[in-house]
């Protein structure tokens, strides 16, 4: 990106509303509030003209524009951090994937010791979406530029932890923890000026407008290494809109882990396997390993002719049906067509309830289905949140590549494929399994559908169920009719 430029802004002062310090926030140390509160707007501390432009054809910021809005703690703001189309991407990656936001409960020795369980709580009632690292190349390039900004090595780097607000969904007063030395959090989309949803730090005083695309960076500890307690902060709900989010934390230890990949195989030496001719004859459900390392699996005739016009029709409202054009190298992503609701139809919950028995997890791991348009593209394919990711060919055929395996399977309508995301090592340390990115040769059959479904690694359906989530159109209809 080149020299960052770095501005002094001139700050506002106002007198804080009386709501900021009456509300029930839960109090965590005993250092006086401030008195003063000073807004950070980005839009006004910098004009539009001055903000880096985007690539088109990427849609990468051209550089980067650093605002030091303090020098102790040292807190740092960043416009334009993320592009709208990068904004737009990580919000698309995990739709349906949405949780209840969880808080770490524990004694003093728990939290010291990096041992808190994560629990429901009042004083959380945000939703979130742990995705994976590299879920796509555009997310690993963003693990990049969080990296380059923090000045902290990319192997700290938790997993990015997608956060959602709908009207009156919060995050009381809390700390990061002392065994997160920086925290970055970037802001997904704009937030009317009246609508607060402001990230708040009562001890300094500073309230925080979330402006699309922008990033705050601060620390969470001392230059000694102990926990900042100034640093205590809280994500204020949102009145009317929605507030997109992500929170980048960089672990005081190395956590981001990734398994050999040897690269991709020479072309002319892949298996070609055709996924149809491992059908058994006896008409029983066949599911045929073809890779132990990692693994694998190939089901043929997944779904029926039946249920593959049934999705195909799911997906395409109208015979002429288009998505919209993606700009620059987004048009090479994956596209969603349309997510689906859990059990949304009967046929939906039987694909369902098969997807889940091929993989051997219980049904309450899986996500919402989705029909997508697959990517031609190495690594624009959405590997999925979880551990494990299924697709199924709606079209009349297919290929799927894995490079990174030196593998080609031919798919026609209703196979399937599953593999793992993930592997562990002996002492069950994630690694991120990269061998596994695929990318989709089209046949004949227009317009391109097909089945995404992913797998969580937790009980994604039993905590969905523990709070309600509000959709987007719900709140839209309700911010227009305010």
């Amino acid at each position: 990106f080149g020299a960052a430029q770095v501005l002094q802004p001139p700050l506002i002062f106002q007198k804080p509303p009386e709501r900021f310090w009456r509300s029930q926030l839960m109090v965590v140390n005993d250092l006086p509030y401030a008195e003063t509160l000073r807004v950070v707007d980005v839009k006004a501390l910098v004009s539009e003209e001055e903000i880096p432009p985007v690539d088109p054809a990427t849609c990468c910021p051209t550089r980067l524009m650093a605002v030091k809005v303090s020098k102790d703690p040292d807190i740092t703001v960043f416009p334009k951090f993320f592009s709208e189309a990068e904004c737009d991407h990580l919000v698309g990656l995990v739709e349906g994937y949405w949780m209840p936001s969880l808080v770490g409960a524990g004694d003093e020795k728990a939290y010291k010791n990096e041992k808190l369980e994560n629990t429901l709580s009042k004083t959380r009632t945000s939703w979130s979406c742990m995705m994976r690292y590299a879920q796509t190349d555009i997310v690993e390039r963003l693990e990049h530029r969080l990296s380059g900004v923090s000045g902290i090595p990319l192997q700290h780097l938790e997993r990015l932890n997608m956060v959602r607000y709908s009207p009156g969904e919060l995050f009381n007063i809390h700390h990061d923890g002392h065994f997160r030395p920086r925290t970055v959090f970037v802001y997904l989309n704009d937030v009317p000026e009246d609508d607060e949803g402001d990230t708040f730090f009562p001890v300094l005083g500073y309230s925080f407008r979330p402006t699309r695309g922008t990033a705050v960076m601060w620390p969470n500890v001392t230059v000694d290494g102990k926990e900042d307690a100034r640093m205590i902060h809280a994500g204020r709900a949102p009145l009317k809109n929605i507030k997109y989010g992500v929170n980048c934390f960089f672990n005081a230890k190395p956590i981001r882990f990734f398994g050999d990949n040897p690269g991709a195989f020479p072309e002319d030496s892949m298996a070609r396997v055709v996924v149809r001719d491992q059908l058994s004859g006896d008409g029983v459900l066949s599911v045929c390993s073809v890779s132990k390392s990692p693994n694998i699996v190939a089901v043929p005739c997944l779904i029926g002719a039946e249920e593959v016009a049934h999705f195909r029709k799911l997906a395409l409202p109208s015979a002429d049906a288009t998505l919209e054009a993606a700009p620059g190298m987004m048009e090479s992503v994956t596209r969603t067509w349309r997510t689906l609701a859990a059990g949304e139809t009967p046929e939906v919950e039987q694909v369902e309830a098969r997807v889940a028995a091929v993989t051997g997890l219980p049904i309450g791991y899986l996500g919402r289905l989705r029909l997508v348009k697959p990517s031609s593209k190495l690594g624009y394919s959405n590997r999925g949140c979880g551990q494990k990711s299924v697709y199924i060919c709606l079209s009349e055929s297919e290929e799927v590549v894995f490079p990174n395996c030196g593998l080609r399977f031919v798919l026609a309508a209703g196979d399937a494929l599953c593999w793992y995301n993930v592997s562990w090592t002996e002492d069950e340390v994630p690694m991120e399994d990269t061998r596994t990115y695929r990318f989709h040769l089209q046949g004949s059959q227009e317009p391109y559908v097909g089945i995404d479904a992913f797998l969580h690694e937790q009980l994604l359906r039993e905590q969905q169920s523990k709070r309600y989530f509000v959709p987007d159109s719900a709140v839209g209809k309700a911010a227009q009719g305010a």
